[in-house]
């Protein structure tokens, strides 16, 4: 390859990683990023971790981004924690598990977050791999 082949070679990674590269890297890391969500995702029905998905992958250029997370009803009780007050006659809570009257408080067991923490290092690994190959000449 001569040095015009060589720069030419370049100026087309250069336009390439502009309009993609970002995207290339999100795709797999908002994966890899669900997966560890749903290691840490509380299962009593495994309801809520059915609910998890990926909703979006969009971007362009250096900027990328991916919408991942549950799609229930509850998920942000249940990362969040709160009180949950009923306003109708009888009380909260089913045979199997007791009664707890007209309102409960549970304390958010903030599962997202330890999840998102916990994939970090294997998303950067993603990025750093996907980078390393796109830039290859």
């Amino acid at each position: 390859m001569n040095l015009g082949e060589f720069a030419a070679a370049l100026r087309g990674l250069a336009d390439r990683a502009e309009s993609e590269l970002a995207l290339e890297c999100v795709r797999p890391a908002a994966r890899e990023a669900l997966a560890v969500l749903q290691m840490e995702t509380p299962v009593k029905s495994g309801a809520l971790r059915g609910s998890e998905v990926i909703r979006s992958v969009s971007g362009s250029g250096a900027f990328a981004e991916a919408i991942y997370g549950p799609d229930i009803v509850y998920d942000k009780f249940r990362n969040d924690g709160g009180t949950i007050t009923k306003h109708t006659p009888g009380s909260l809570g089913t045979p199997a598990v007791g009664w707890f009257g007209h309102s409960v408080t549970q304390r958010g067991s903030h599962y997202m977050e330890r999840g998102e923490e916990l994939a970090r290092p294997n998303v950067e690994t993603i990025v750093r791999t996907v980078v390393r190959e796109f830039l290859t000449l």
